[in-house]
């Protein structure tokens, strides 16, 4: 999953080595391999660690038209999350390698139907 993604986060563009290794990306599943998700190209989006958790307990999601979702039922004032976090809304999911496959749309709709808190917020237009 990290090659194919080429060691970037979906979601922020995050790429991190350490002694030439990649630190802080993970592979997550879009539908968990516990409800028949498979592991392939099809069910997969490499993430940051942050992303990742946030991904797997709904804060964010990834609509249909390969858009990162934030839910509303996500709070914080801070600024790092409107750096991390509330700054994703709208923005284009990052795909793998041009001749790889792209995540279903099937397992998308599971992951906003069973997992993401929706509804979603409104992209915020940058000032």
């Amino acid at each position: 999953m990290l090659t194919a993604y080429e060691y970037r986060c979906a979601f922020c563009g995050y790429e991190g080595l350490i002694d030439g290794a990649s630190v802080g990306l993970e592979a997550a599943h879009v539908r968990w391999w516990a409800f028949d998700g498979p592991d392939d190209l099809t069910n997969g989006l490499c993430l940051c660690s942050i992303h990742h958790l946030l991904f797997d307990k709904g804060v964010l999601g990834a609509s249909a038209d390969r858009t990162v979702t934030v839910s509303t039922r996500f709070a914080s004032r801070s600024p790092a999350a409107e750096r991390v976090v509330l700054s994703l809304a709208g923005a284009r999911v990052l795909g793998p390698q041009r001749c790889l496959p792209t995540v279903s749309a099937d397992h998308l709709e599971w992951h906003t139907h069973q997992v993401f808190r929706g509804p979603a917020r409104e992209r915020v237009p940058a000032v």
